[in-house]
């Protein structure tokens, strides 16, 4: 039986791969069964869950976009990111207790802490928040810019490891592990079996959802288009 989080959207913003990430999409809603699937994306793609949105091609744009307007996409209580470098592999290892939290995802690959938002569940909670003390955004990358100066933090870590995100309920370093590999290279935070991963160095067996982190001389894997094309 498919995992069930009704309470769950399973959410994709992409302006720049469409293609791949309609297949990410796709993938993810075969393992579980979701209470809404939105695909956000400016491109001219058709696809069951497609909302079009203003055009978002660099970064720094997309951390605006989820600060600021992710949430008017989302109506229920939480929301499961995901992008092309990272989604479910095990859907069996998720555990319903982290929809008690405002924020989980993998560790930064840089230091032991709670906040990689590639793959990342979210609570609506926490995403209508900040975007109301996040300042009014034109779309122009400029304007972006000029933001992101100003928070100094990605969404991800704003959401995380921010002044703002000490209000919140985020997962501990254990829970992140178990719910997503994300380059972190501690071995006490590895897990072969996570609910699912975000740009790694480690090697992933997408047939069976394996995480091999035996080889710690591997470089940060640079995009998974050969894995997204088996999907």
């Amino acid at each position: 039986m498919k995992l069930q989080l009704p309470t769950v959207t399973l959410l994709m913003v992409d302006c720049v791969n469409p293609l791949k990430a309609m297949k990410v999409v796709d993938h993810c809603k075969s393992m579980v069964d979701f209470g809404a699937v939105k695909f956000l994306t400016s491109c001219d793609v058709e696809h069951e869950n497609l909302v079009k949105i203003n055009p978002l091609t660099t970064l720094v744009q997309y951390s605006i976009f989820m600060l600021s307007h992710a949430h008017k996409y989302i109506d229920t209580s939480h929301v499961l990111t995901v992008q092309c470098d990272g989604w479910i592999l095990n859907p069996q290892s998720f555990d319903m207790d982290w929809l008690k939290l405002d924020f989980i995802g993998g560790l930064f690959m840089q230091q032991d802490k709670v906040g990689s938002g590639g793959f990342s569940l979210r609570s609506k909670k926490i995403m209508f928040d900040i975007s109301k003390v996040i300042p009014s955004w034109d779309y122009t990358d400029a304007h972006s810019l000029v933001i992101q100066d100003t928070l100094g933090l990605y969404e991800d870590g704003i959401l995380s490891v921010s002044y703002f995100a000490q209000s919140y309920k985020v997962g501990n370093n254990k829970q992140a592990a178990d719910f997503a590999q994300a380059g972190n290279r501690n071995p006490m935070y590895f897990r072969s079996n996570p609910f699912g991963f975000h740009r790694t160095w480690q090697q992933i067996d997408f047939s069976t959802g394996v995480v091999d982190s035996s080889d710690l001389s591997k470089d940060i894997q640079s995009g998974y288009d050969f894995e997204i094309n088996l999907l």
